[in-house]
């Protein structure tokens, strides 16, 4: 047996201590050898009870992201150490009370955090300060990226948020207020008619997805996807390529299964008669929508599972049929649509080099002009070096502090409507630190602000109950070339029941100033995957509780394996060998990264508001401000509650 019929018949029996006890295996080794620069700036955290470490997180990456990919062990055990009640009534931790007073402060440096600075900026008087805390190395939230350094070339991922609708630079002119996509757009000054890398050294018709989620669903039509069935009698792979194209008729699947699917995917049916539609569109979920209302096969909601969990986290056995309707999935009928994270269909899909950072740092230009290198344009804001020193000086209107974690938050008056200030603890290295605002916006996640704000309303925290949290992983896999997909005639690959995952691509990437990518089969290039944790038929807390026990237990040698496998079965036989063709892996967790609108998400239940309704209202110098209060979570309108979230504050200046 051959070295590769070896590798592809990996035991995963082996036991967890195995793996932690063994040395990593070759895919990242000359990468892994070394020290990567996310353990020398990760600062220990001291834990009360067992936490993550640097064997846990794995490499970083090159250039400022590197220390921070995802969740981090120093958040990892500080928001554990939260929970736990570290920093609880009774702690005898010692604080240092800072001679710092801000007219606001902001918890979060991600979209919602920045869009809060950002009306801030435009509404304050010159003597106000402003300061954020973010609890990661640098600002973005899951709008950051991965970078490479691979013979040569440099290459440039997501490590979560990415993908983006927009029509072109004169039709943005046209119709500036057309959604918050756009008007932010605008503001931002970024120019829509954006370019790409050219395909070069092949012979094949491959189209390649703009960003990591279109080949799914959205523009499966303009893109090359291979749908992996599995193994035949002889154990050769078994491909659908592009089935879209043939109406999914060599999918696997009985004949009426395979027509289901067609007529799911053409808006072929009939619109339930539902007399409040918009209401009732949210009191189902999607898998009744489909098989119990519209009559289809559970084969057609197995299909819509990859698609909604790839972009909501959960399958359509959990979501709210209204959230699957917000991202244009097959639904007819009503008034009412949630904001599209997919836009109207003539729009073009996008993704830039790192995803949705290239929004958060146009941002982040606009509130610290000196914090990246270079002038205010496309080329220096997407390209430029961060100058971290930059982002708390006492000079700025807005500041920033970095590796600080809050844990409590409180008003000065036992009732919130007489009170002057909100008081603010942190923890930063090891030491814990208080200081107070006259005005505070938790930009922070859900899950986060019920432990930390203490004198929460019984209906607010009521509210923020019924919010469930998945957590998400995104491996970027850098590779020395990617022909062993070029040869298959396809650039993204669909699976189930997979090893790791359930898809993954390579992206055309696009090209910005001195940034000018190659996309050729036989040079380096990034493959993709967006890996979901949901577990149809369990109830949706407990698959997010499942979810965030694999995230948190798999240590990074075990999932490199994993990625190692799944590769080699989807592409072995046109010439993978993972030995000789990855060159390092970047895994990015997010514990908590979407939020799983359920049945009455959007509209409430028995009349009742809807939970962000309810939690939108703040209580006396408090507001909040996050993505997960829009259901779908998408970069423009998380900017837009930071910017609601200010305003609202307004009121106390």
């Amino acid at each position: 047996m051959s070295k590769k019929d070896n590798k592809a018949n990996i035991d995963f029996s082996i036991t967890r201590r195995d793996f932690v006890n063994s040395t990593l295996l070759g895919s990242g080794a000359a990468l892994l050898a070394m020290q990567a620069p996310s353990f020398a700036q990760t600062r220990p955290v001291q834990t009360i009870t067992p936490g993550v470490d640097a064997s846990w997180y794995g490499y970083g990456g090159v250039g400022d992201y590197a220390p921070s990919h995802g969740n981090t062990p120093e958040v990892v055990n500080s928001a554990h150490n939260l929970r736990d009640g570290m920093y609880g009534a009774d702690s005898e931790i010692e604080i240092i009370d800072l001679e710092e007073t801000y007219d606001l402060i902001i918890v979060g440096a991600g979209m919602a955090g920045l869009g809060a600075a950002y009306e801030y900026t435009k509404t304050a008087k010159p003597e106000q300060k402003c300061l954020m805390i973010e609890n990661h190395p640098i600002f973005g939230g899951e709008s950051k990226r991965n970078e490479f350094e691979v013979d040569g070339h440099l290459l440039i991922g997501p490590q979560g948020a990415n993908g983006f609708s927009a029509p072109s630079n004169e039709e943005v002119q046209r119709y500036p207020d057309f959604n918050p996509d756009i008007r932010y757009i605008n503001e931002l000054g970024i120019n829509t008619d954006f370019t790409y890398a050219e395909l070069e050294n092949t012979d094949k018709d491959i189209q390649l997805a703009k960003d990591s989620y279109g080949f799914q669903y959205w523009q499966e039509d303009i893109t090359s996807v291979g749908y992996y069935l599995g193994k035949n009698e002889q154990g050769e792979n078994q491909w659908s390529i592009d089935p879209i194209e043939t109406g999914y008729s060599d999918m696997d699947g009985s004949e009426q299964e395979k027509l289901d699917l067609e007529n799911w995917r053409t808006f072929n049916f009939e619109t339930p008669d539902q007399p409040d539609f918009d209401t009732w569109i949210d009191s189902v979920t999607y898998k009744e929508y489909v098989e119990d209302y519209l009559g289809f096969s559970p084969y057609v909601t197995r299909h819509a599972d990859v698609i909604l969990a790839g972009s909501v986290g959960l399958g359509s056995d959990a979501l709210s049929a209204n959230s699957a309707r917000a991202l244009g999935m097959p639904i007819q009928g009503g008034n009412t649509v949630q904001q599209s994270t997919s836009g109207p269909s003539d729009w073009g899909r996008h993704s830039f080099p790192g995803g949705n950072d290239g929004f958060l740092r146009h941002f982040i230009k606009k509130i610290f002009p000196n914090a990246i290198e270079g002038s205010y344009n496309f080329n220096d804001i997407l390209n430029g070096k961060v100058n971290f020193s930059e982002l708390d000086k006492p000079a700025n209107q807005v500041r920033m502090r970095l590796h600080s974690t809050v844990v409590k938050v409180e008003h000065d008056n036992a009732n919130p409507d007489e009170s002057e200030r909100v008081i603010v603890t942190y923890s930063n290295d090891n030491k814990t630190y208080r200081l107070k605002t006259k005005k505070l916006v938790m930009a922070s996640g859900g899950w986060v602000n019920r432990y930390v704000v203490r004198d929460m309303p019984d209906d607010i925290n009521q509210a923020y109950a019924s919010f469930n949290h998945v957590p998400f992983l995104i491996a970027n896999i850098a590779v020395k070339n990617w022909r062993f997909m070029e040869e298959l005639g396809i650039s993204s690959a669909v699976y189930r029941d997979g090893i790791f995952g359930n898809s993954c691509n390579v992206r055309l990437p696009m090209t910005v100033g001195d940034y000018q990518p190659v996309i050729d089969p036989d040079k380096p290039a990034l493959v993709t995957f967006y890996v979901p944790f949901y577990y149809p038929g369990l109830d949706m807390k407990q698959q997010g509780i499942r979810g965030r026990t694999e995230l948190f237990t798999t240590s990074y040698a075990e999932y490199e394996e994993k990625i190692r496998a799944q590769m080699l079965e989807l592409f072995g036989e046109t010439g993978f060998d993972p030995d000789e063709d990855i060159a390092g892996i970047i895994l990015n967790r997010w514990g908590h990264a979407y939020v799983t609108p359920q049945p009455g998400f959007f509209f409430g239940v028995d009349g009742k508001p809807a939970p962000s309704d309810v939690i939108r209202q703040g209580f006396g110098r408090i507001a909040f401000a996050h993505s997960e209060l829009q259901g779908n979570q998408h970069w423009g309108p998380a900017a837009d509650e930071g910017k609601r979230a200010v305003q609202e504050l307004a009121k106390f200046d």
